[in-house]
C-alpha cells in the first residue's frame, strides 16, 4: 500500500499575510524574496554538476576560471574565464558539465537545509510551505505537481507514477493563493521533514517559499533563481554557513539577486 504524503494543501491563506507584508517590490533584491526584518540573512549556492553527476561548488568552479565567490557573485560571470587565466585553461576541460539548477534545492541539499533549520525552531512540526502555481497545467490540462509517498518505494529509485496523485485534490486548483509580487503560490503545510515530499513531473522539487509556524525563519527558492536565500537569526545564520554540506554566503537584505548583479566578476 503507498504512503501518503505528510503535506496537505490549506485552503484558508491567512497564515502567510505577514510574508506578505514582509517582502518587498518583485525585484528589490534578497528583501524581494524573504521577509524584512529578520536578524541576519544567508544564500545557498545550488551546485554545478559534473560529468558523473557529482556536485561541484561555485569555489571550484571559481578556482578553475579565476573568479571569485562572494555575497552577490552570479553563475554567468563566475564561469566566464579571467582573462589572465583563460591561456591557463584552453587544454583543460571544466570541472563542471551542466549549470546549477534553478528554482530548487537537490533532495541532498534540502535535507541538509532542513537540518540545520530543525534546531533553529520550536515549531518543526507545523511548517508553511508554498508552492509557485505556474508548474503546469500540462498538456493533458492536469497539474505536474505532485506530493510523493513519504518515502520511496523499495527498489526505486523515485517513487512509481501510478503512487503519485497526477493532481492536486479536488478544488485545489481553484483555492486562495498566496500573492506575492509577480509570483502566485499554492499553500500547504505539514512538519518540516516533509519539505522533500513534493514533485514535479516525478523530478523532486523543494519549496519555493516556507516557514516555521513560530516564525523563526523563512526560506526562498525563486523558480527563476540558481540559489536559495533564507533569513533567521544571526546564530542561525552561522550555522548554515558553517554547514560542510551547504555552500553558503552570509548576503544583506538589500543585495540584488539578478544576473546582472556580478559587479566584480564582470
Amino acid at each position: 500500500m503507498a504512503r501518503r504524503s505528510r503535506l496537505r494543501p490549506v485552503g484558508e491563506v491567512a497564515a502567510a499575510d505577514w510574508v506578505v507584508a514582509g517582502i518587498g517590490p518583485f525585484g528589490s533584491g534578497v528583501g524581494g524574496l524573504v521577509p524584512r526584518g529578520f536578524e541576519a540573512y544567508a544564500r545557498i549556492l545550488h551546485p554545478a554538476s559534473a560529468a558523473d553527476d557529482t556536485p561541484v561548488t561555485w569555489a571550484e568552479v571559481a578556482a578553475w576560471t579565476g573568479r571569485t565567490v562572494h555575497p552577490r557573485v552570479q553563475f554567468r560571470a563566475l564561469a566566464t574565464l579571467a582573462p589572465d587565466t583563460r591561456a591557463a585553461r584552453l587544454r583543460e576541460e571544466r570541472p563542471w558539465v551542466e549549470d546549477p539548477e534553478p528554482g530548487t534545492l537537490s533532495p541532498a541539499a534540502l535535507a541538509a537545509l532542513c537540518d540545520v533549520l530543525g534546531r533553529h525552531t520550536a515549531s518543526g512540526g507545523l511548517c508553511r510551505f508554498c508552492v509557485w502555481d505556474g508548474y503546469g497545467p500540462g498538456a493533458d490540462g492536469r497539474a505536474r505537481v505532485s506530493f510523493t509517498p513519504e518515502g520511496p518505494e523499495e527498489g526505486a529509485g523515485r517513487p512509481a507514477p501510478e503512487l503519485l496523485p497526477p493532481e492536486f485534490p479536488a478544488g485545489v486548483a481553484d483555492s486562495p493563493r498566496v500573492e506575492l509580487p509577480n509570483r502566485s503560490y499554492l499553500l500547504l503545510e505539514g512538519p518540516l521533514d516533509a519539505a522533500g515530499e513534493l514533485a514535479v513531473s516525478l523530478f523532486p522539487q523543494s519549496p519555493n517559499l516556507f516557514w516555521p509556524d513560530d516564525r523563526a525563519w523563512c526560506v526562498a527558492t525563486d523558480t527563476d533563481l540558481d540559489s536559495t536565500y533564507l533569513g533567521g537569526s544571526a546564530v542561525l545564520v552561522a550555522d548554515v554557513l558553517a554547514d560542510e554540506r551547504l555552500e553558503a554566503v552570509r548576503v544583506e537584505v538589500t543585495d540584488p539577486v539578478w544576473a546582472d548583479s556580478d559587479e566584480i566578476n564582470r
